[in-house]
């Protein structure tokens, strides 16, 4: 009698439990969580348990790099072993995530090291080149009642292929000094210059702009002169003093040290007269002798520091 009145009361219990807290696998906030464990516990960490755990029977999973569709966790599972056969460190980065009914749209960056066995691929099985690579890519999930039934996927298959060394990359047309010269150009002639009316020639119409005080990356020609405006704006001495420079193929680095004075808002700072000085480094990558992208890493707490500080008190004559 007892142990039948603790059944009753176990099936009470659950049942109130699922009207006051209905089935929540279906919510924005579950298929974010389903979703962030396939990138990291399946494609990253390589758990082959979880496959079975997250997908569902008739699970599919395609992508262009990758000749046939994958079905089911089984198939799925062999995509994995391989991917990890072939790139012991490969890694999905999530950029972004977005939830949509049914559909979770994912935004990474992969990267690996083709060191293991080979890849296999819509060219053929791909044996190791010893090459890093760095793609961009997005996959569909589709997850119904807490599981993924498919993934469209999507990546930078010419990417990848020149990477690793399958497809030739494209010679570039622009010389390593050249890049240089365009790269110096942006710091003494654009911002610290103010010649605006050289970015057209400069940056290509889709350029973009990553500094990580900003809260979205500059885009295009017209966002780098309003970039540059609120520069100079606030620091209209501004200088630039080149420390280091390297090229690599489309790729060039500069390290470089800025002084300037605090003569107007900047970043939500009034004007206070402050001298200030700041080193960074900066990442640019050209096409076709154009600057298509930037990436700054810059000092800011030192600058924040240096703009909020009183000035100093003139030296008694």
């Amino acid at each position: 009698m007892v142990s039948v009145l603790k059944d009753l009361r176990r099936i009470l219990n659950t049942d109130i439990v699922d009207l006051i807290h209905p089935h929540q696998e279906n919510s924005v906030e579950a298929k974010k969580a389903i979703a962030h464990r396939y990138y990291q516990e399946i494609l990253n960490e390589a758990r082959l348990e979880v496959i079975d755990e997250l997908m569902s029977s008739d699970f599919m999973f395609t992508i262009p790099t990758h000749p046939d569709p994958y079905y089911g966790p089984d198939g799925f599972k062999d995509l994995v072993t391989m991917l990890h056969g072939a790139f012991p460190d490969v890694h999905l980065k999530v950029q972004h995530l977005l939830v949509d009914g049914d559909t979770v749209v994912g935004h990474w960056m992969g990267s690996g090291t083709h060191v293991g066995g080979p890849l296999h691929t819509v060219k053929g099985d791909i044996p190791a080149s010893g090459k890093r690579f760095v793609i961009d890519g997005v996959s569909w999930l589709k997850i119904v009642d807490g599981k993924i039934v498919e993934s469209l996927a999507n990546e930078d298959t010419l990417g990848l292929m020149q990477q690793i060394g399958v497809i030739p990359a494209a010679p570039s047309t622009t010389s390593p000094e050249a890049s240089k010269a365009r790269s110096r150009q942006f710091f003494e002639e654009i911002i610290a210059g103010g010649h605006i009316d050289q970015i057209a020639e400069l940056v290509t119409p889709d350029f973009i702009l990553h500094l990580p005080a900003l809260p979205t990356p500059v885009r295009g020609q017209a966002g780098l002169e309003r970039f540059v405006t609120t520069m100079r704006t606030a620091f209209p001495d501004i200088r630039y003093t080149l420390e280091r420079e390297m090229c690599d193929n489309t790729m060039t680095a500069l390290r470089w040290h800025m002084t300037g004075t605090h003569r107007g808002p900047f970043r939500g700072i009034p004007a206070s007269g402050n001298t200030v000085t700041m080193q960074g480094v900066s990442l640019f990558r050209l096409e076709e002798g154009q600057i298509a992208e930037i990436w700054i890493n810059e000092n800011d707490l030192g600058l924040l520091e240096q703009l909020t500080s009183a000035p100093p008190e003139p030296a008694a004559v």
